[in-house]
């Protein structure tokens, strides 16, 4: 039987995102936004995340998005670190669709 894709995503391409975000301790939590959130997605959406730390870092961007691309994921992964968006609409939509997927003190999924 066939694991059940999570957001249209399939588990070992879940699994991979959680193992990257895993390897930084600064990160507090991930949040899943945008098309996947909602269940709109198409074959080929990007992955939309909003990254929680507890000050804003630039480096820690660097790492990530070098991470994602050198990834096996056959998406493109787009990083907005939450404490940086400015345009409020962005961050009321992430209130509002925003899953998480990952938190630093305990399993999301």
């Amino acid at each position: 039987m066939k694991d059940k894709p999570l957001f249209g995503l399939k588990p070992r391409d879940h699994q991979t995102i959680i193992e990257i975000l895993g390897k930084y301790p600064e990160i507090q939590e991930v949040k899943l936004f945008g098309s996947r959130a909602k269940g709109n997605f198409k074959p080929g959406s990007d992955i939309d995340l909003s990254i929680t730390t507890d000050f804003d870092d630039d480096n820690l961007a660097l790492k990530l998005s070098v991470d994602f691309e050198e990834s096996s994921l056959p998406y493109n992964v787009d990083l907005v670190f939450y404490r940086s968006i400015s345009n409020q609409a962005v961050k009321e939509h992430i209130d509002r669709v925003g899953v998480l997927i990952f938190s630093k003190n305990s399993p999301v999924y």
